[in-house]
């Protein structure tokens, strides 16, 4: 998008504006918006508009200065539906400001007070008399796509049965619900589809929790819903007719791409996810899942109420 500015004050002032959309199309409104708005005639005020729910990290990287100190690069995380981001403002003040400058952005924020030692609740009854087979999922586009492989990669799927509760396996906001897909055809056997019944959800610390292969109708949670382990989301689902019951877990957070490097005309993405193996609690003391291994979820109130307020603890008897 270009804005031309009309001249001010003997200087003309002007002022560039690229989207680095994460998710849009073309045809989708896109989930940040950015605008920008004179502020007496010289200084520059860059606001945001969020449409959906749950943090994003914001990037500006500009690309032209003109009369202005502004660093080539800003970076911040947006919480609520709208945010001014900066204002910039002029060397000499009787003079605007110009600049150009590219914007990227994506869902969550870094974790740097991230806890790995966190447990987590597994994602399925502690009532199954079984316990239940956990296996690793390979990297699409690592395998596939000759892509480079994710950070920390890590991501885990557990066999369950028909009418099986899937729950929520830490405290959070619900950012994202996509259902409606219904199993492929019996005989149309398939391991991936790209479209599929998920729950996003984002945990205090800022990782973000992703459930996937739920089953068609059956979520029982809304976006911007907070939910705490234990928390009832779906059933279990499957990708074809009469296969396999399952849920598929991941926990993730976004970081700066270091091949990026602040570089507005490259195609490298300015963003990656970063993946890691919690600890979730078992009936054999918390644990990191390993291939193949079998657990028996557990829960306890301590568990539970770990990042519960009081205020929550009391209108949720429940948990």
């Amino acid at each position: 998008m270009f804005f031309k500015i009309n001249r001010l004050t003997g200087a003309w002032a002007w002022v560039l504006l690229v989207a680095s959309l994460s998710t849009a199309s073309a045809q989708q409104r896109p989930e940040i918006e950015i605008r920008s708005r004179w502020v007496n005639c010289t200084s520059l005020e860059i606001n945001a508009e969020k449409h959906t729910q749950g943090s994003y990290t914001v990037l500006l990287v500009f690309t032209e200065r003109q009369n202005t100190r502004q660093p080539p690069t800003f970076k911040t995380v947006m919480r609520g539906s709208t945010q001014s981001l900066l204002t910039i403002k002029p060397i000499q003040p009787e003079q605007p400001v110009g600049c150009a400058y590219r914007y990227h952005y994506i869902r969550g924020y870094h974790a740097p007070k991230l806890d790995s030692g966190f447990v987590y609740r597994l994602p399925y009854s502690v009532h199954r008399d079984k316990p239940v087979r956990a296996r690793p999922l390979f990297d699409l586009r690592e395998r596939y796509f000759d892509g480079k492989p994710a950070r920390g990669w890590s991501a885990w799927q557990f066999l369950l049965a028909e009418g099986d509760t899937v729950f929520a396996m830490r405290k959070g906001t619900v950012v994202e619900v996509h259902d409606g897909e219904t199993p492929a055809q019996a005989g149309l056997q398939s391991t991936y589809r790209s479209k599929e019944n998920s729950v996003l959800v984002e945990h205090p610390d800022g990782t973000l929790g992703r459930y996937t292969v739920l089953d068609n109708g059956t979520i029982t949670v809304r976006e911007g819903e907070v939910v705490f382990p234990g928390t009832p989301i779906a059933q279990a689902g499957t990708y074809y007719e009469g296969g396999e019951r399952q849920v598929r877990v991941c926990v993730y957070f976004p970081d700066e791409n270091p091949a990026f490097r602040g570089n507005a005309s490259t195609n490298v993405s300015a963003f990656e996810w970063v993946y890691y193996n919690p600890w979730f609690a078992t009936s054999e003391g918390p644990r990191q899942l390993v291939d193949l291994g079998t657990y028996t979820a557990v829960c306890a109130p301590e568990l539970v109420q770990r990042e519960m307020t009081k205020k929550e603890i009391k209108a949720h008897p429940e948990l």
